[in-house]
């Protein structure tokens, strides 16, 4: 009979999980396109600001965007978005997601040309998950 485990590393489980999901989706929906890659806004060799994607069956996600306090309110947030989605784009993006907390930054990502398609509160302080998508 099969046993439920608790793990402290999630290396094996993640890639045991990741296999079988890739192996379904292909069965369900054939070989999709898939490419991970991320902008950075530099500062001579430092890095003071980034993006982090993924494009899979031609929806880029945005799962990481930071940028230091210093370069925020200057246009630099904005260049990386259309970074992002220029490179999603060319791959065959059609459209992008990306959820952001109350406290980050919705505002920012509805000036970008966002729509909010969803959110959830139960975080501390109040303060709700919000989900963005986009035509691209």
């Amino acid at each position: 009979m099969p046993s439920i485990a608790v793990e402290r590393t999630i290396g094996k489980t993640k890639k045991a999980v990741l296999d079988g999901l890739v192996r379904y989706n292909d069965e369900k929906l054939g070989n999709q396109k898939y490419k991970r890659f991320a902008i950075s806004l530099r500062q001579g060799d430092k890095i003071v600001g980034g993006i982090v994607g993924e494009v899979w069956t031609a929806v880029l996600f945005i799962q990481l965007f930071w940028l230091d306090q210093k370069y925020r309110s200057k246009g630099y947030g904005k260049r990386l978005i259309k970074a992002i989605e220029g490179e999603a784009k060319d791959f065959g993006a059609k459209r992008a997601y990306v959820d952001t907390l109350s406290v980050q930054a919705p505002g920012f990502y509805r000036s970008c040309g966002y729509r909010q398609f969803g959110s959830i509160g139960g975080y501390p302080r109040k303060t709700t998950r919000h989900w963005f998508t986009k035509s691209l």
